[in-house]
C-alpha cells in the first residue's frame, strides 16, 4: 500500500534534483530521503530516478507517475485546507459539568488541547457533586459515574471503567507492611468519607468489620488524597489518581466490587450542535488515551 509520505519525498526529489536539497526542504536527514525513495521504488517495483554524481533525474517510469503524485498532493492540500477552514468556523460556548477529580484529571487538559484546534469554542465548566439537569439546559455535557443515567432525554456514552484500590504513603507501608488480605488493613489507620452511607466505597469500608480503625474523614476526594499524602492513613481512591501520585503505594490490585463506570452524557439537541459534538468526541478520545497511558506507565513502573 502506498504511503503519502513516500510520495512527498518523491515529489521533493523530483523538484529539487537531489536528496540533499530535498532533505533541506523537508527538514529531515539526507539518509532519510534516500531510504524513503528506495522504499517507494521497492513498493512499486520500478526505478523512479536515475542516480548520477550530478544528482537524481526522473526515469521514464518516474515521469509517468509524476502527474498522479501531484494530483494526490493537490487533493491532500485541499483536504487540509478544508479541515482548517472547518476548525476556524467552529465556534460557540459549551457548558460542562462533573465532579472535581474528573474536572482536574480530564476536563481541564482535554479542553486545553481541544482549544488548540478549535480556538473559537469557549468552555464553561461547573465543578459540582450535584447532578445538574441537562434536560433543563443547566449544562450541555456531563461526565458522571456510577449507575447509568436512565433519563430517556439523554444521550449516553460509556467511556471508562474507573478502578479503585487502597493507597498509602510509602513510609506508612514501610511501618505496617504490605497487607496480604483485606483483614490486614486493621494494621493501618484509615481515612474515610465524612457522613454515613455515602455510596459503595463507604459500604465496602464498613464491610471490613469493626477492627478497621478510621482516624480521619473528609467529604471530597481531593481532601482524602491530601490526607493520604500527609501520611494520616490509607484510603480508597481511583487507581488513575493513586497511580499518578509519587510516594503513594497501591496496597491491593483493583477491587472488583468498587469498579465504577463513567458516562459521557448530553442531550440530543445539544449533540446536534457541531461545536458540542466535536467536544464530546474529543473528550471521549482524551479520556480513553489518558487511561491507557496511565495504565501503561504503572505497568512499566511495576516491572522495573
Amino acid at each position: 500500500m502506498l504511503d503519502w509520505n513516500d510520495l512527498r519525498f518523491f515529489l521533493a526529489v523530483a523538484r529539487t534534483g537531489s536528496t540533499l536539497a530535498a532533505s533541506r526542504k523537508l527538514r529531515v536527514s539526507q539518509a532519510t530521503v534516500s531510504r524513503r525513495i528506495s522504499a517507494l521504488e521497492e513498493a512499486l517495483g520500478i526505478t523512479l530516478f536515475l542516480r548520477s554524481p550530478s544528482g537524481y533525474a526522473l526515469s521514464v517510469r518516474g515521469e509517468a507517475i509524476l502527474p498522479g503524485a501531484e494530483a494526490v498532493e493537490r487533493a491532500i492540500d485541499a483536504l487540509a485546507s478544508s479541515v482548517e477552514a472547518e476548525q476556524r468556523r467552529l465556534s460557540g460556548k459549551v457548558r460542562l459539568t462533573t465532579v472535581e477529580s474528573a474536572a482536574n484529571i480530564w476536563l481541564m487538559p482535554a479542553i486545553a488541547a481541544f482549544r488548540t484546534q478549535f480556538p473559537a469554542v469557549i468552555a464553561e465548566v461547573f465543578v459540582d457533586d450535584r447532578v445538574l439537569d441537562l434536560s433543563k439546559g443547566e449544562a450541555d455535557i456531563a461526565i458522571r459515574f456510577g449507575v447509568q443515567p436512565d433519563d430517556e432525554n439523554l444521550v449516553i456514552r460509556r467511556i471508562v471503567e474507573l478502578h479503585e484500590s487502597v493507597y498509602a504513603r510509602q513510609d506508612l507501608v514501610d511501618m505496617h507492611g504490605i497487607p496480604q488480605s483485606l483483614a490486614d488493613l486493621a494494621r493501618y489507620p484509615m481515612i474515610g468519607l465524612s457522613g454515613v452511607g455515602l455510596g459503595p466505597i463507604s459500604r465496602w469500608q464498613d464491610s471490613l468489620g469493626p477492627d478497621v480503625h478510621v482516624v480521619h474523614r473528609a467529604n471530597t476526594l481531593s481532601a482524602i488524597i491530601s490526607a493520604v499524602q500527609a501520611g494520616m492513613g490509607a484510603a480508597v481512591m481511583p487507581c488513575l489518581l493513586g497511580n499518578a501520585h509519587r510516594g503513594l503505594v497501591r496496597l491491593f490490585p483493583p477491587i472488583p466490587e468498587l469498579t465504577t463506570p463513567g458516562w459521557l452524557v448530553t442531550t440530543a439537541s445539544a449533540r446536534q450542535q457541531p461545536h458540542v459534538r466535536a467536544m464530546l468526541d474529543f473528550i471521549a478520545d482524551f479520556v480513553r488515551d489518558s487511561i491507557s497511558r496511565t495504565e501503561q506507565r504503572y505497568s512499566v513502573a511495576n516491572a522495573a
